[in-house]
């Protein structure tokens, strides 16, 4: 079973305009714009291409967190599937 936490983290400014920049992370992992998960270089080996492709504004990378969560699947079942299944055969 694939552990489900999605990490938010800070990882530095915009040197343009100085807001915080945050990265969607997983398992070492990062997510990208288009929704893949890429293991990414060693801060000390990132090219300017980096924080374009895998940094977000705050709002914006738990946004992303959230939908990635959501689309997770555990034998074919979404995670949000699964809850309902479960709460509906909890409460009977």
């Amino acid at each position: 079973m694939e552990y489900v936490e999605r990490r938010v983290s800070w990882s530095g400014m915009d040197p343009e305009n100085g807001e915080d920049l945050w990265a969607v992370a997983h398992i070492g992992a990062c997510l990208a714009p288009d929704g893949a998960r890429e293991y990414g270089p060693p801060p000390s080996l990132r090219n300017d291409n980096w924080p374009a492709r895998y940094l977000f504004s705050r709002k914006e990378a738990l946004r992303r967190a959230a939908v990635a969560v959501s689309q997770i699947t555990f034998n074919s079942w979404t995670i949000v599937r699964r809850n309902k299944h479960c709460t509906a055969h909890i409460a009977g």
